[in-house]
């Protein structure tokens, strides 16, 4: 009677082992691929006619589906076809095309209509990206920085930057801001800094590498005496390189430079009025747009931006303007981050008795601006 019970025991233990080791390859897809190899894991995703599959013991890997033989699913995958979406739960290669499994039944499709498979959350998010209110698909991050000195020394310096855009299948909107403010209250009170910037640029994609763009570009010193310089024009740029981590334009176009110097006057004149000593100067000119923007992703939670716009004066062409701005952040969890932001800019003509370059560097905490 003991060893029948012992005997009962052992088997029934050894099934419910059976059944633990089965049950993740119960849960697990599986592709057989035409040279026979089996791999059992979870399918990610189909395009570019890559296959990306993840088993548990390796990374993602891309296998080329013209190789998959076939394909079973424990999860669904949505199948973009003009008539709308199916739900696929497998897929096996015949020599009369793909034969599909639906929750309607089997289906034998062409197998140039299935060249992408998502997950239900990406083909949802993808059907977002196509139509995306102007109020959403927005990303960015703000900054801002305070430093004080009292006692011996009485200064005080505040500087911001923003940076945000909004990218869809066919174009982008950017926006950047910065600013620098810092005065010495101490003895004979002065400002030592005071420039701000801004600008905007929105590109229309033409095709896959070809891009318009319209863009503006306004900034102000009262160091320099300028009230407000706007540079406003559009052109044509090119993708040279796009992939998910980085991306690289290269653009030129043609821009309508405005500038207003106001007049310089000597400070405390007694007896007034003050002497003028330098007038108050407008200019007016087109010049070129030739530019450049850069994107790089640094793992998951690190982005650096930059782009730089020379702009030579078309009526001479070896007075020009330059400017450069470039953004590094990284998250600090999932509301901030440390956001670093460098802006330059440069005249080769500036009024008489002021400097040519003006730098902008703020860094400190930030708050992740996000509206999928």
């Amino acid at each position: 009677m003991n060893l029948r019970f012992r005997l009962c025991s052992i088997a029934t233990y050894s099934a419910a082992l059976l059944v633990c080791l089965a049950a993740p390859a119960l849960h697990a897809d599986t592709v057989v691929m035409k040279n026979g190899d089996r791999l059992t894991g979870t399918a990610i995703k189909l395009e570019a006619g890559k296959l990306t599959f993840k088993a548990a013991y390796a990374d993602p890997i891309a296998l080329a589906w013209d190789q998959v033989a076939s394909l079973t699913l424990s999860q669904a995958l949505v199948l973009t076809t003009p008539k709308g979406t199916l739900s696929i739960t497998s897929v096996e290669r015949t020599e009369s095309g793909l034969i599909v499994v639906t929750p309607s039944g089997p289906a034998t499709l062409d197998p140039a209509a299935v060249t992408v498979l998502r997950s239900p959350a990406d083909q949802k998010a993808y059907e977002a990206s196509l139509n995306p209110s102007w109020g959403h698909a927005w990303a960015g991050a703000a900054n801002l920085s305070l430093a004080l000195a009292r006692g011996n020394s009485d200064t005080a310096t505040f500087g911001a930057g923003f940076t945000a855009s909004r990218q869809t299948r066919t174009d982008k909107t950017s926006l950047y801001a910065n600013t620098l403010y810092s005065e010495n209250a101490h003895a004979v009170p002065s400002t030592s800094a005071n420039a701000t910037g801004g600008g905007l640029r929105y590109d229309h994609n033409l095709n896959p590498r070809v891009f318009a763009f319209g863009s503006g570009d306004f900034s102000a010193n009262a160091l320099q005496n300028l009230d407000l310089r706007s540079i406003i024009g559009g052109g044509f740029g090119w993708h040279a390189s796009k992939t998910p981590k980085q991306m690289f334009d290269v653009m030129g176009g043609l821009v309508w430079t405005h500038e207003d110097y106001a007049a310089f006057y000597t400070a405390n004149a007694s007896p007034p009025p003050a002497e003028i000593l330098t007038p108050a100067v407008v200019n007016s000119f087109p010049a070129l747009d030739l530019g450049e923007q850069y994107t790089r992703k640094f793992g998951a939670g690190s982005l650096f931006t930059e782009q730089a716009y020379l702009y030579p004066d078309l009526s001479t062409l070896s007075q020009y303007q330059l400017t450069l701005n470039s953004t590094f952040s990284t998250k600090l969890g999932k509301m901030f981050n440390w956001v670093t932001t460098f802006s330059d800019s440069y005249t080769s003509f500036p009024p008489a008795g002021t400097l040519d370059n003006d730098v902008i560097l703020t860094t400190g905490l930030g708050i992740t601006l996000a509206r999928p």
